[in-house]
């Protein structure tokens, strides 16, 4: 118990020093220069942050669209900023080497020497396979050609291939498929007047290496029918390819409109490259 009473005695002769010393002159002294130092202390520090780091300093990122690759390094000369082309794009539509987009926008705000990041059209177009037009139908093969950057027109020419691609032309000479050549260009598609009227029929189109939403379109257009045979584990198939058909192609076989064409389908392309 005695022991208790001398702990609650010292504990507040303590309190009453830490209250007499918050009275006391020298600690109000120092507390007054605490707070005007702490504020001035910041403002120095903070304003020889914004000085080191330019934090009002910048200018305003310049409109570069349209301009031309060699205008490029002039137009930078006095606009405090620096520029990187970073890709480029064909668009046939558009006057080559220009600039078609830009980053960071125009009017944007940017720290003194940032460079701007340019997307230019392409000089020259990008060269491209050939794809195989012929025995497709001319929607189809003018549909291909859009997919692949070609201008396509057709032309009809006399052969029983109603409808179909009989030659595919470039600079008016045959074009085999897998040569190299621009997008943009432009290819002749000569096809086949036929010869329903006449009553010759239709040439048995060849079927085989098109995936068979091609070859659907193809019978759609020769006004065929089908039967169609998928391999195990084909799930999706209009993404099949085609790889044997009865009859077999032949433009010295007719069918008649309404005609049915067997085609076995496979995911397999291997079944399709070794045929």
């Amino acid at each position: 118990m005695q022991a208790q009473t001398g702990a609650a005695t010292r504990l507040t002769i303590m309190i009453k020093k830490i209250f007499a010393f918050l009275k006391s002159r020298i600690f109000l002294i120092n507390l007054a220069i605490a707070v005007v130092a702490l504020p001035l202390l910041f403002w120095i520090i903070f304003a020889w942050m914004g000085s080191y780091t330019h934090h009002n300093d910048f200018v305003l990122v310049p409109d570069f669209k349209d301009l031309k690759i060699g205008q490029l390094d002039n137009f930078v000369e006095d606009k405090k900023v620096d520029y990187v082309i970073i890709d480029s794009l064909w668009d046939p539509k558009l006057q080559k080497g220009i600039v078609v987009k830009q980053d960071p926008d125009p009017g944007d705000k940017v720290k003194e020497g940032r460079k701007v990041y340019l997307y230019v059209t392409s000089l020259r177009p990008p060269m491209i396979s050939m794809p195989k037009l012929e025995d497709m139908s001319l929607r189809q093969a003018m549909s291909v050609c859009e997919s692949y950057g070609l201008i396509g027109y057709g032309v009809p020419v006399d052969d029983p291939c109603d409808g179909c691609i009989v030659k595919q032309l470039y600079h008016d000479k045959r074009i085999e498929p897998g040569t190299p050549i621009e997008k943009g260009q432009t290819i002749k598609l000569q096809y086949g007047k036929g010869e329903n009227g006449s009553g010759q029929g239709i040439s048995v189109p060849n079927l085989v290496g098109l995936s068979f939403r091609a070859a659907r379109g193809r019978m759609l257009d020769l006004g065929l029918e089908w039967l169609v045979v998928a391999d195990p584990g084909v799930k999706d198939t209009l993404n099949a390819f085609v790889y044997s058909q009865e009859p077999k192609p032949g433009r010295d076989r007719k069918l008649i409109t309404g005609s049915m064409l067997d085609l076995r389908v496979t995911n397999d392309k291997s079944k399709v490259d070794s045929l």
